[in-house]
């Protein structure tokens, strides 16, 4: 239903996120938002190419569609117009188009007419249709911004309670009723839902200031400018996505490429191509991207591919894997790729997007870690292996940029000493001022207080995630809530996940599940580890999946999987980015022993 507050009201539960933290700007730099940075590059840079899109329905070569950034002004200020005209300031709008130009004049007109923008997927797939309607019902828009092939899709998901407006219908003669009106720093820009939201939604609260001041961050570590042009097709729902597509070459005033992410799955060469026929200086992807480029383009070097241009292409949103670094490096070093173009990062939606990435120029670290150290949080870096040590190799992901990072004791919130592992805990400019509407629990994980040797500050965000500094550098282990305790030795699932892929040649890429379930109080968590097989589950036993794993598990990690399940492909739950659901692996898997447990105990009755 519409927001009834006054015009240039915040709604109540906004203004109690809100906090000095959330309206930091950096000093020496006049408070501009994002609607004056993009008028400003409209009248100074009218006829520059900003925004173009890359279709390839009807050409397989690609077809081009291009905006300047005087046509983006005129258009987002036509729908900005029309917002202003019809919903009070502080409103929250779905953008919920299909990947596209509209999506990014969709939302850049929520911004200059001071709406709350809540960037969503279409409701194309009726599997993803529940997290929709949860994020919606949490969100409560008062409209949804789509296109016309979109229509139907979205009024059916609300049951025509809420307003479907088309973006390509705002008429360019609205523009002149635009307000002009400039946002203050600690208003909320737009609700970013975690992509790994469900049950109830979490939408991190990024204000004005926050999303300045984290673009202004990803433009420092990635040496943009007018003059550096970005590729993307990663989903611009997505916190990344966003960034990348639209924030980024907005504020920055560079030339932006985009294409939709089916058009990259369905053949990643695009990707390749459009970076150097676009001249690209940045773009960037997960870790799948990557190696899908290489078991897609055996032969790089027959596509006379030219990547000498591309300087920096950000690897992050998921766990980042030191062989893709180096087989992806290696594949296209004849196309003219750098040794230091794939840069770690390592960011989150809480913090608006990037928290530490590697510099233009410089080129990723690798850490040899001693594994059965790692297993109880100290950190010992190893110059030799020897033979009867087990080995982690980590990856780091670069310096904070324009933020502050501390590891500390998930627990007790004491800073660890260096050389100990820990929670990641963020402070800085771009940090959300909390989650809509769960203002207990944006206390709990926005404000902490952090326990240092030089006394205790507050305002620190917990990021859930364990990792550690070295040299200045944030080296992520994965989220605390997958780490596998067994025997007092700590694992973390993505590390088990990768010495299964690299065992089991038969498994498909990335589809490997570690996750823990109860098990005797002597001896802690018990591992189990889900496979898709390609050839389907039948053929398990014929490859001997189940000793295979666990030899490979226990020699690397020194812990057994208790179970090895094969899964037919495609199965294992995924968030709307990618990333592997472990938990409701776990769920799945739990529901399925209780299942086989009762079933066992009815025929002995």
């Amino acid at each position: 239903m519409p927001d009834r507050s006054p015009p240039g009201a915040l709604p109540p539960d906004a203004t109690t996120l809100l906090g000095d933290g959330a309206c930091r700007v950096k000093e020496g730099r006049p408070w501009e938002p994002l609607s004056a940075v993009v008028s400003g590059h409209a009248v100074s840079r009218s006829e520059s190419r900003a925004l173009s899109y890359v279709s390839y329905g009807q050409d397989p070569e690609g077809t081009w569609e291009t905006l300047t950034f005087a046509e983006v002004d005129l258009r987002v200020r036509a729908i900005a117009a029309a917002l202003e005209s019809r919903f009070p300031h502080g409103s929250r709008v779905a953008v919920m188009c299909p990947p596209g130009i509209s999506y990014g004049l969709a939302f850049l007109s929520c911004l200059y007419a001071g709406m709350i923008a809540v960037p969503l997927f279409p409701p194309e797939d009726p599997r993803r249709r529940g997290q929709l309607e949860a994020v919606l019902a949490d969100a409560g828009p008062v409209c949804l911004l789509t296109t016309g092939s979109q229509a139907p899709e979205c009024q059916a998901l609300t049951g025509g309670l809420v307003p479907v407006w088309l973006v390509e219908e705002a008429e360019s003669r609205l523009a002149r009723d635009w307000s002009e009106r400039r946002a203050g720093p600690a208003e909320p820009a737009y609700l970013q839902y975690t992509s790994g939201s469900t049950g109830t939604p979490s939408g991190a609260v990024i204000t004005h200031a926050n999303l300045m001041a984290s673009t202004r961050q990803v433009i420092d570590g990635c040496g943009l400018s007018p003059s550096t042009p970005i590729v993307s097709w990663l989903p611009m729902f997505h916190d990344m996505g966003l960034s990348i597509g639209v924030l980024a070459p907005m504020v920055s005033g560079a030339h932006v490429a985009l294409m939709s992410p089916l058009a990259f799955i369905q053949r990643p060469v695009r990707w390749l191509r459009l970076l150097d026929a676009h001249r690209a200086h940045f773009s960037g992807g997960p870790n799948f991207a990557y190696d899908l480029c290489v078991r897609k383009v055996p032969d790089p070097a027959a596509l006379g591919l030219d990547l000498s241009c591309v300087r920096v292409l950000t690897n992050g949103a998921e766990p980042v894997r030191v062989g893709t670094l180096r087989r992806f490096t290696e594949a296209f070093a004849g196309s003219g790729l750098a040794q230091e173009t794939v840069k770690p990062s390592y960011g989150l939606a809480e913090a608006t997007v990037l928290v530490a990435c590697n510099r233009v120029g410089q080129r990723w670290t690798e850490l040899d870690l001693d594994a059965d150290a790692l297993a109880t949080g100290r950190i010992c870096v190893l110059h030799e292996r020897g033979p009867a040590r087990r080995v982690t190799t980590v990856v780091g992901c670069g310096k904070p940029v324009a933020q502050d990072v501390r590891v500390a004791d998930p627990e007790t919130g004491v800073e660890q000493a260096p050389g100990f592992a820990g929670e990641l805990w963020v402070r800085g400019a771009n940090v959300a001022a909390g989650y809509w509407r769960q203002p207990h629990r944006s206390a709990e994980v926005f404000d902490c207080v952090l326990k240092a040797t030089d006394g205790s500050h507050d305002g620190w965000f917990r990021t859930g995630d364990l990792g550690f500094l070295h040299d200045g550098e944030v080296f992520v282990l994965g989220r605390i809530k997958d780490i596998i305790i067994t025997h007092g030795a700590n694992h973390a699932a993505s590390d088990i996940e990768d010495t299964v892929r690299h065992a089991i040649g038969e498994a498909v890429p990335g589809a490997v599940a570690a996750f823990a379930v109860p098990g005797d109080d002597h001896e802690g968590d018990r591992l189990v580890v889900m496979v898709e097989l390609a050839a389907g589950p039948q053929c398990a036993d014929g490859i001997s999946l189940r000793r295979r794993v666990q030899t490979a598990v226990a020699a690397r990690h020194g812990v057994r999987p208790h179970d090895v399940l094969a899964v037919k492909r495609g199965s294992l739950p995924r968030t709307t980015s990618g990333k592997l659901r472990r938990g409701d692996c776990r769920d799945h898997y739990l529901a399925q022993h209780t299942a086989r447990s009762a079933t066992a105990e009815g025929r002995t009755e």
